[in-house]
């Protein structure tokens, strides 16, 4: 067995579960802190982290069955995009 791998996946894994628990929470918070958690986010973290959020954040909008927390998710990922772009001076795409 390649024990690398494995583990690689196992840390992929466990990053998408937080990157999940964290979208879900900010359902929990008011819009305005929302955005202010996102944009701390997207300031603080690396390449890497932005897109594995940027992928969870997406996903989990487009796939949210209740009609408000969807339209909320649809504007944080926007947000999370401009802020995203000003980061990195460009448009980095969406996720595949």
């Amino acid at each position: 067995m390649d024990w690398i791998r494995f583990l690689q996946g196992v840390g992929e894994v466990a990053q998408g579960t937080a990157s999940v628990m964290a979208v879900r929470r900010l359902l929990e918070l008011d819009d305005n802190t929302a955005f202010a958690r996102i944009a701390d986010f997207v300031e603080n973290s690396g390449t890497a982290e932005i897109d594995a959020f940027d992928g969870v954040l997406l996903s989990t909008a487009t796939g949210e069955i209740n009609l408000h927390d969807r339209a909320r998710l649809i504007k944080f990922y926007a947000l999370f995009k401009m802020l995203e772009y000003m980061k990195f001076n460009q448009f980095r795409g969406f996720p595949h």
